[in-house]
């Protein structure tokens, strides 16, 4: 006699499940720790794809709604083969930029770009962002960054462009301002604070594998982040802050 097939056992209850992945990470205390816990989730994410649940809708701010067809339905029918894992695909990585033009006080660290060579500077030309000192900007990184920031927000200073320790974003500071979430190291600006986001890791997923390869991506950029040097400060709404430096 044949054996029937049969799906793994699923994760969740019932033929419709519906959670926030937002609060997860409040007590954990360590990049580490985070990690681990996000790669579980991501493993969950899995089992439950291959026990036949599928995402209802996108995921956004970590909000996830799945169904899968009831005990009654699951009855009559024949289960379908055990399928193999599926890697799934994270939606693209959005970032933006944040502008930075803090007024200093008496104690501050002030950038100065003349002594930032290492920086790529930029300032509006007629209209554009134009870089105009510094090693060269991507070309699609520039026009990014031009395309977020309002003809009329820059004026007519010069700007220095720090990059994420981790991943894609960038940041705008301004000459003069106060480095309060940045340093020049080595003549180059890099960020000493950094926001890792769980609650908007999975925004645009449309199944379950994809959900869950947006989480590992999240769990690899916490291990990145601690490999630079980072550590975790504080978790607030899905937002883990990490600290680099003293």
């Amino acid at each position: 006699m044949t054996a029937r097939l049969s799906r793994p056992p699923s994760p969740w209850p019932g033929s419709r499940y519906e959670t926030e992945h937002r609060w997860d990470l409040d007590d954990v205390t360590t990049l580490a720790e985070a990690a681990a816990r996000v790669r579980a989730l991501a493993a969950d994410l899995r089992a439950a794809h291959a026990a036949g649940w599928t995402l209802a809708e996108p995921m956004r701010d970590g909000h996830l709604v799945a169904t899968r067809p009831s005990r009654r339905q699951r009855a009559r029918t024949a289960p379908d083969p055990v399928p193999l894992p599926e890697p799934g695909t994270a939606p693209a990585l959005r970032w933006r930029v944040r502008v930075v033009d803090e007024p200093p006080v008496p104690g501050d660290d002030v950038l100065s770009l003349d002594a930032a060579p290492g920086t790529p500077v930029v300032t509006r030309g007629r209209g554009d962002l134009v870089q105009v000192a510094g090693p060269d900007l991507p070309a699609d990184v520039l026009a990014e960054l031009d395309r977020q920031v309002a003809a009329g927000e820059l004026g007519a200073r010069r700007w220095g462009v720090g990059a994420a320790r981790i991943g894609p974003g960038r940041d705008l500071v301004a000459d003069g301002s106060a480095l309060r979430v940045h340093a020049v190291v080595g003549g180059v600006l890099v960020r000493t604070v950094e926001g890792l986001t769980f609650r908007h890791a999975a925004d645009r997923a449309a199944t379950l594998p994809d959900a869950a390869a947006a989480y590992e991506r999240l769990a690899r950029a916490a291990e990145a982040m601690a490999a630079a040097g980072g550590r975790l400060t504080d978790t607030d709404d899905g937002l883990l802050h990490v600290r680099y430096g003293r």
